[in-house]
């Protein structure tokens, strides 16, 4: 899974080089929410997102291994059950699922966006002949199922997970906010797909807004309220 999530990171920006040394200087940046070209430049800023991905995914590196070694270091647990030693690598574990889930989400954006240009540029139509934010819309529902899917496996932190003042309380406020998150994700995840699939393109991107927001909101209720309760029972 280390090497996987290594490759992940580079995998965006290894694919948009490849395919940007067969597009012309000038192509669709842009698209609206109906899947219609909006803005022209050059190709060469296709390398933004590939490259935000990629420092992202240094970024994990270093925090996973820092977490690993910490982990793995007999001291830092010599006097703790054995059970929290089992916790972190877990958590490390996680980071890196989090890590592949992105980069490939991110491999599957850049090859729809590409495509959709070098589509528009051959054939010198305005639109890109494929419902790009739909496609998004599909690709981050399943990111979230699968994000959703592990978030009530990591111990508490600050790198990932559903994080605020409440949630960070105590281990019981952690792991039952997380649970509960977990949770709201994968639904918001499985109605976002529906909604792709079944509503009109344009509602494509904010039908996935709305149900991430609302999935945020209530979380952050249930966790106000199980940190309410934890501290009226201290």
């Amino acid at each position: 899974m280390k090497l996987l999530s290594r490759i992940s990171a580079f995998l965006p920006l290894a694919l948009t080089l490849v395919w940007l040394h067969f597009l012309p200087d000038r192509i669709p940046l842009h698209f609206n929410l109906s899947g219609d070209i909006d803005r022209w430049g050059s190709k060469w800023e296709s390398l933004l997102i590939p490259g935000i991905v990629l420092v992202l995914g240094i970024t994990f590196h270093i925090v996973q291994k820092h977490a690993q070694e910490n982990a793995q270091r007999e001291d830092n647990y010599k006097d703790v059950d054995e059970k929290l030693r089992v916790q972190a690598l877990s958590h490390v574990k996680t980071m890196q699922v989090v890590m592949v889930t992105i980069g490939l989400f991110f491999t599957v954006l850049q090859a729809v966006l590409l495509y959709g240009a070098g589509r528009a540029v051959d054939t010198g139509s305005a639109e890109s002949g494929m419902n790009q934010n739909q496609i998004v819309a599909i690709c981050m529902g399943i990111m979230l199922i699968i994000l959703g899917n592990y978030m009530p496996k990591t111990r508490k932190n600050s790198t990932i997970g559903l994080r605020c003042g409440w949630t960070m309380y105590n281990e019981v406020t952690w792991q039952k906010s997380n649970r509960f998150a977990g949770l709201m994700l994968i639904l918001a995840g499985l109605a976002s797909v529906v909604c792709a699939i079944l509503l009109p393109v344009s509602w494509a991107m904010p039908s996935l807004l709305v149900l991430l927001g609302i999935s945020l909101v209530v979380s952050l209720v249930y966790a106000a309220k199980v940190y309410r309760q934890e501290t009226e029972e201290a």
